[in-house]
């Protein structure tokens, strides 16, 4: 070989080693490459993430966010509604992985609370609560910090077929007077009045709205914990006897103990009940059942006012304890952020609760301008300190619809009252 030629092969074997020293970089060293890293693991808890109940929306936020943080997987927790208080009390007491988690009120966000006041993980001066309105957050600010996001908003208070309205001449009514006239006149044409049913929880969409009507708010509830009313005060003992109005006088189905609420929908859509005792979020399912009925949301009317509510759907929160705070803060920031906001809004008819949004549906509008009144007020039952007593009122609710007597009902409700107040 000439020189030339031993130049060429010296030359090829030095370029030879340069690429292999850059396709492997600890060639050189006998060490194997630095195998990737493992995706950081974020647990979300909800009862949320029922495809049935939530359709998709939240089952694509978190794929949107995986792809936007690759280095974030979300190991969904799905736990159904009726087992969520339980199954998160024994997540958070048995020290099991918890990163975020949903609550659906300010009673339960403070039933957690109550098992450990470091709980949840502090937010207050986080760039992303900004977008969100002051309103919004109070129930989860705890002195002074915040410890919850929220996400869309609702309010209470009765659906109606809007089509039948108009077909029959009816207007909706702005006064308790009026509210019984127009049962009236429902009932004399055959039609149900409300579609009333059997679930234990339906009650309190009615009687928490004539409790706003009559005055109480968080001070007024905060005086019935503490002992300084009780449940014999005028504005609770009107609130459920009006309440048990609706069942005497014959404006609910007469096999309504049997009823499920799914079933109470299909009255509406069959055009046998012109109205439902409900939430907003209840619209879509009702529409969906006769699309050419126009469904459309009213207060319940009051005697001398009528107070808008506001339910907040969710409150996305973090476990104090997690591992990854700030890929956690990530995860909540896009799941309560205006687009999801946006996006759940149109689909559950819904009201972002952040201060800037685009939502092009009347409906949206109606609800909106009802749940930003000046004089909007928390959805009363929400006032109540725990969902344990909230529960508890509510059963006691129950049992004098079915019939027990009022004052065996109200001596059983402040029973749970003082009872809750001793165990503070």
């Amino acid at each position: 070989m000439n020189r030339f030629g031993r130049w060429i092969a010296a030359a090829g074997a030095v370029m030879l080693i340069m690429l292999s020293s850059c396709m492997y970089p600890d060639a050189s060293s006998g060490e194997p490459p630095e195998p990737e890293k493992e995706p950081i693991v974020l647990r979300y808890s909800s009862y949320l993430l029922d495809s049935a109940q939530a359709g998709r929306v939240y089952h694509n936020a978190v794929a949107e966010f995986e792809t936007l943080y690759p280095h974030i997987r979300i190991d969904r927790d799905f736990i159904p509604n009726n087992n969520y208080t339980a199954g998160i009390k024994t997540r958070l007491l048995g020290g099991e992985k918890l990163d975020v988690f949903d609550v659906w009120s300010p009673s339960l966000f403070e039933e957690f609370r109550k098992l450990d006041e470091q709980v949840y993980l502090d937010l207050s001066g986080e760039p992303f609560l900004d977008e969100f309105r002051a309103s919004s957050l109070a129930p989860v600010t705890i002195g002074g910090k915040v410890y919850g996001v929220p996400e869309v908003m609702h309010s209470d208070g009765i659906l109606y077929n809007r089509t039948m309205f108009k077909k029959l001449g009816l207007r909706v009514p702005e006064t308790w007077e009026e509210f019984i006239e127009l049962c009236e006149t429902l009932k004399s044409h055959g039609i149900i009045p409300i579609a009333f049913d059997s679930e234990w929880w339906g009650p309190q969409f009615f009687f928490g709205s004539v409790m706003s009507n009559n005055g109480a708010d968080a001070a007024w509830t905060e005086k019935l914990e503490r002992g300084e009313v009780t449940v014999r005060d005028p504005i609770f003992v009107d609130a459920i006897t009006k309440t048990k109005e609706l069942i005497d006088r014959g404006y609910v189905p007469p096999d309504w103990l049997k009823l499920k609420r799914e079933q109470a929908k299909d009255l509406i859509g069959e055009g046998k009940a012109a109205m439902m005792i409900a939430g907003t979020w209840d619209m879509p399912s009702i529409i969906a059942r006769n699309p050419d009925n126009d469904i459309d949301f009213m207060m319940v009317p009051g005697e001398e006012r009528t107070v808008p509510n506001i339910n907040i759907g969710t409150y996305r929160v973090i476990h104090a304890a997690t591992k990854y705070p700030e890929e956690a803060k990530l995860f909540v920031a896009f799941m309560n952020g205006r687009a999801n906001q946006e996006k759940l809004a149109l689909g559950a008819l819904a009201v972002p609760s952040v201060k800037h949004y685009v939502v092009d549906h009347p409906i949206v509008e109606k609800i909106a301008a009802v749940v930003t009144r000046e004089d909007a007020t928390l959805y009363w039952p929400h006032t109540v300190s725990t969902e344990s007593l909230q529960v508890s009122i509510l059963e006691g609710v129950n049992h004098y619809l079915i019939g027990e007597e009022l004052d065996a009902v109200l001596d059983r409700i402040q029973h749970a009252i003082d009872r809750a107040r001793m165990n503070r």
